[in-house]
């Protein structure tokens, strides 16, 4: 039966009953409307849940409702709710005892709760947080699923959203959000650390720019950016995950373990006079150091002719080191030299260098010239001085090859101070230099020469007492004039130091190749010298 104001409600309560004031103790309803006003209808819902609802507005007009099933009393407040959005407007808890129905544009300006949890559901606040997508771009595509009054402020600073809504929209944003807020590894950057076991970071830097400088991009992904950390030795790279996949493998080639070559040294001065007089002493073609030199000598000791290198099988067995037979021959020929006053050894240095790095020794010393002198004011001259360095400088960069090779890129300068100056006080210094390139086998000998100086001696022979005498005394006098070149020669021997080989072991080689080789270099003596 329809009343004056034209509405049909029933009410049919889990305890079948139709006093509404026992709908409190219930937990469902069923409802039924057909053009009731707002302003009852909002009567009945505070009935129905025993609570004090103020209106602040008056709200006109009618709703309806075809209710086919009970529903729960949050729900009803849900429906009062969605009837008060129609109309811009919303209900509040107040925290007071009472709820209050106010517009959508004020409910912001009431202290909209902080994360509330409350009996109806209404606008609140909530902050949701980004793991890997940013906050300016999500806030747009989560808009669309706020309510027609809900706020959504991007946080770019704590990269996160912060929401005032109602509780079922700000359930539909975090649902959104937890499929959209994924790793992109196309386009997105994050940071990746590379700690560098062998190379070096800074070196490592400028050649991977260079790379990323000729990558191809696509659309969206920024080009990575790479900075290095002296301390640690590692390289901070910034970019999207699959730029990073793709660096990664050169990053790894790099960074593999590096082969070392160790290079002895020898620098000696032979003297070509002193030198030839040894070839005829002991019977040696080439004792000239020319063109050929102390290859000629080597090549006289290691023939077989002298008898005097043949290597016990055993030994041979026991070293690793190749090419034996011509590295004795080599420090047979230098020793005998050195022994008979034609080889100065001046210095026998050694260096571990890296495969395809420079590395560089310095034998000499810093020595003051004079530069001139300057006349003072009080009459007086002033000398003035220069450092400079005299010595031999000696840069060698080794490069391995597949087949057991080394090539060895040398570059030798040697500067002192020319003997033959007139002038003492400005003298004039002496620069020879040489650079080359040479392919070598692992523990094969390099020679290089050609640094000649000249060198002039006087010398005067007397007949004692009578060579003293004034005048006459020439006539017992003998001057003598000599000139000789000395020739500077630098022996090079590489050898390639594996993975798996010690530096220790190699040395102790090393040291057991020395004693081979002076045992030798004896036998070779008393071998020439029993022909003479």
């Amino acid at each position: 039966m329809k009343s004056a104001v034209n509405f049909l409600i029933v009410l049919i309560f889990s305890m079948s009953t139709l006093n509404a004031a026992n709908a409190v103790k219930n937990d469902t309803a069923s409802i039924a409307i057909d053009g009731m006003e707002i302003s009852d209808f909002i009567k009945l819902v505070a009935r129905i849940s025993n609570k004090n609802i103020f209106i602040t507005e008056d709200i006109s007009g009618k709703i309806s409702y075809a209710g086919n099933r009970p529903i729960r009393r949050e729900e009803l407040f849900a429906l009062l709710q969605t009837t008060l959005e129609a109309r811009a407007m919303t209900m509040l808890d107040s925290g007071a005892g009472y709820y209050t129905i106010v517009k959508n544009v004020d409910a912001a300006a009431m202290n909209v709760p902080f994360y509330a949890k409350s009996d109806i559901p209404q606008l609140q606040t909530e902050i949701i947080k980004f793991k890997y997508a940013a906050a300016e771009p999500m806030a747009v595509k989560v808009k669309n699923f706020s309510s027609r009054n809900g706020k959504i402020v991007p946080s770019k600073e704590s990269n996160s959203l912060i929401v005032t809504d109602l509780p079922a929209n700000i359930k539909t944003m975090r649902q959104v959000v937890k499929e959209l807020d994924i790793r992109d590894e196309t386009t997105a950057n994050y940071t990746h650390l590379v700690q560098l076991k062998n190379a070096d970071a800074k070196n490592l830097v400028t050649t991977l720019n260079t790379v990323i400088a000729k990558m191809t991009l696509s659309p969206g992904q920024q080009a990575p950016s790479i900075a290095s950390d002296d301390t640690t030795n590692s390289l901070i790279i910034i970019s999207s995950d699959d730029l990073f996949a793709t660096l990664l493998p050169t990053i790894q080639g790099l960074d593999g373990d590096r082969q070392q070559v160790y290079v002895k040294a020898k620098i000696i001065e032979i003297s070509e006079n002193k030198a030839q007089e040894v070839g005829l002493k002991y019977g040696l073609s080439g004792g000239s150091i020319g063109s050929s030199g102390i290859f000629s000598f080597n090549s006289a000791l290691g023939d077989g002719k002298t008898g005097a290198i043949n290597l016990d099988p055993l030994v041979l067995g026991a070293m690793t080191i190749p090419s034996l037979s011509s590295g004795i021959a080599l420090g047979a020929s230098i020793s005998l030299l050195n022994t008979n006053g034609a080889a100065d050894i001046l210095s026998e240095p050694s260096i571990l260098c890296i495969n395809n790095q420079e590395s560089s020794i310095y034998v000499g010393k810093t020595e003051s010239i004079s530069s001139g002198t300057t006349l003072t004011g009080t009459g007086l001259t002033q000398s003035s001085y220069t450092r400079q360095d005299i010595g031999l400088s000696l840069k060698i960069k080794p490069r391995l090859s597949n087949d057991n090779k080394v090539l060895l890129a040398v570059e030798t300068k040697l500067e002192d101070i020319d003997n033959t100056t007139t002038n003492l006080q400005l003298p004039s210094t002496n620069k020879r230099e040489v650079k080359t390139s040479a392919i070598v086998n692992n523990g094969e000998s390099v020679i290089i020469g050609g640094l000649i100086k000249d060198k002039f001696d006087r010398s005067t022979t007397k007949v004692p007492l009578l060579g003293d005498i004034p005048l006459i005394g020439n006539l017992f006098k003998d001057n003598a004039k000599s000139h000789d070149k000395i020739n500077l020669v630098i022996i090079l021997t590489p050898y390639i130091l594996d993975k798996s080989t010690d530096l220790a072991t190699l040395r102790k080689q090393l040291e057991d190749l020395d004693k081979i080789q002076q045992r030798y270099i004896d036998d070779v003596v008393k071998h020439v010298t029993s022909k003479h």
